[in-house]
């Protein structure tokens, strides 16, 4: 079994370049990570396989392909389905409405209503869930937090991960 690299290559895709390039200091300063940022999803796919990470955190809504779908696009792929995905989004929350006893999603510009449909699903998990990622955190997030599920999802990638063939023994 391999064990978690000494530096963890993290790919960060964002249409937002500040919170790329914050991410990726706060990340690198730890001395735990080596970090590559992507503004743009066209090029997602393609970065993907000349980087291979480690991890990847995504954004889900971008101008030119949303991050669930770029998510379903990985997991289908021989190279890149066990790498464990994160999705960050931040352009809209789940209010709580006391009349109806219910959660509703509201989008905080409205470019969010012209990129498709939002899921509607509370929480954490759920949303992860809804994605087809492994973890999902809503913007703003502590940094501490993101590294503590980077290293929770390494570690539960490298146990699942299948076991190296080698010689049989005689």
């Amino acid at each position: 079994m391999t064990d978690i690299p000494a530096k963890t290559k993290v790919l960060i895709l964002d249409d937002e370049e500040d919170l790329c390039i914050v991410v990726k200091a706060n990340l690198e300063d730890t001395g735990q990570f080596d970090v590559v940022t992507l503004s743009e999803s066209r090029e997602a796919l393609k970065v993907i396989l000349q980087e291979k990470p480690d991890i990847i955190i995504l954004d889900n809504v971008m101008a030119h392909q949303r991050g669930d779908v770029l998510a379903k696009t990985l997991k289908k792929n021989e190279e890149t389905r066990r790498i464990p995905l994160i999705m960050i989004s931040g352009k809209g929350e789940m209010v709580f409405d006391k009349k109806k006893g219910s959660y509703s999603w509201y989008p905080n510009t409205p470019l969010v209503k012209y990129r498709g449909n939002i899921s509607t699903a509370r929480g954490a998990e759920e949303l992860a869930q809804v994605y087809g990622v492994d973890a999902y955190f809503s913007k703003p997030f502590s940094t501490e937090i993101l590294i503590q599920k980077i290293n929770d999802l390494l570690t539960k990638s490298v146990k699942s991960a299948p076991e190296q063939e080698g010689p049989s023994p005689v």
